[in-house]
């Protein structure tokens, strides 16, 4: 059995959501577009995932195919499609410029000082005599 090294596995998941896009065929006639915005469909309503998320779930298939069988890699592409979507849709809605960013708020709140213990003195060494 080959393995592929680590490195080597990184660039195939960097090249692998390029290559739908690279082998698609430009279509003769244009669709003329919408009239009306169109809701934004639930993940359910998607005829299949995505050429990205198969992309991605032959990563999930590469990395744990021993312990998955086809219906589970099937509601594996499923789940990431409709992850994707409802990225596409977040970023859609929350749309940030370049100067946005979350709230950090940092505060230097000093500790109080708290002096070390006093040192017990030592007990002296010498043994007592009976008498």
């Amino acid at each position: 059995m080959r393995t592929t090294p680590r490195r080597g596995f990184l660039k195939s998941l960097a090249v692998a959501p390029l290559l739908p896009a690279a082998v698609q065929v430009p279509q003769a006639t244009p669709e003329p577009p919408a009239a009306t915005p169109s809701p934004s469909p639930s993940p359910s309503a998607s005829p299949g995932p995505t050429p990205l998320a198969l992309a991605l779930a032959e990563a999930v298939r590469q990395r744990f195919g021993a312990e998955l069988n086809a219906e589970d890699l099937a509601e594996v592409a499923t789940g990431i499609d409709g992850n994707l979507q409802a990225a596409s849709r977040l970023r859609e809605r929350l749309r940030q410029g370049n100067a946005d960013e979350p709230v950090t708020l940092f505060e230097a709140r000093p500790t109080p000082y708290v002096p070390p213990p006093a040192p017990v003195p030592a007990r002296s060494r010498r043994r007592r005599t009976r008498r």
